[in-house]
């Protein structure tokens, strides 16, 4: 269902760096995210597979810090969307996978901290008007999409 996307090779994501996430997250990650991102990083859904061709291109946002990825990685960084995208639009967002045209998915902790909603945030748009509502959570994406969580 997933295949690699990114030709570098990527260093598997530790503890510390999923305690960085959450740590940049405004809760708590959704259950499944830590396991699937694990697994997945920089990986995208194999588009013959997707059940939603919102998703064709659903890319999972590296989890490493952005100075150990090499120059043409870190674009796909969730560092590099919090340093370059982020900025712009509101606060308590978190990216966590991209569609490979610069938008990204997110978590959204803006109303309920302790389970995330998700939004797509369209680049080309600022502020509210690039949010779009999603998923009412990660489980209920995922479903969409066509997987279960981990």
């Amino acid at each position: 269902m997933w295949e690699p996307y990114l030709r570098a090779a990527l260093p598997a994501p530790g503890p510390a760096d999923l305690d960085r996430l959450q740590a940049l997250a405004s809760g708590p990650l959704p259950p499944g995210y830590r396991d699937l991102v694990t697994a997945h990083q920089g990986e995208i859904l194999d588009e013959d597979l997707v059940q939603d061709p919102a998703f064709v291109s659903f890319l999972l946002l590296l989890v490493a810090p952005a100075e150990q990825l090499d120059k043409a990685s870190r674009s796909y960084s969730i560092d590099f969307a919090f340093e370059h995208m982020m900025p712009r639009y509101p606060a308590d967002l978190f990216p966590f996978a991209d569609d490979t045209g610069g938008n990204v998915w997110a978590f959204d902790y803006r109303r309920d901290p302790a389970h995330p909603a998700i939004v797509f945030i369209d680049h080309e748009l600022d502020g509210d008007d690039g949010v779009t509502p999603e998923a009412p959570d990660f489980a209920s994406l995922l479903a969409r999409i066509g997987l279960t969580a981990p």
